[in-house]
């Protein structure tokens, strides 16, 4: 993958960031962002699926897709859905 794809990604990780972060307990959100930072990418989607989870905190369906969105782009396994089955619907 080029740097191109990593800048998307991360830019888009940053806007679930933003849109969550009423629901994202600040040292969490500060964590999530520095793990995106340092290009942890899948480590910032599967931390802000589990904190969502931990706290069975509601999401919009177009959140869920967005997640779900990366997950797939990324290549990712089967964490960070599991983790979003704790998470209502808003």
């Amino acid at each position: 993958m080029d740097r191109a794809y990593y800048d998307e990604i991360a830019g888009e990780l940053h806007v679930l960031l933003v849109r969550l972060d009423d629901r994202l307990p600040g040292k969490d959100a500060t964590l999530i962002a520095e793990f995106i930072d340092a290009n942890e990418l899948g480590l910032a989607l599967e931390q802000m699926a589990d904190v969502l989870s931990d706290g069975e905190q509601p999401l919009a369906p177009d959140e869920r897709a967005h997640m779900l969105g990366l997950v797939e782009r990324m290549q990712m396994g089967e964490r960070v859905p599991r983790a979003l089955q704790s998470c209502p619907e808003k």
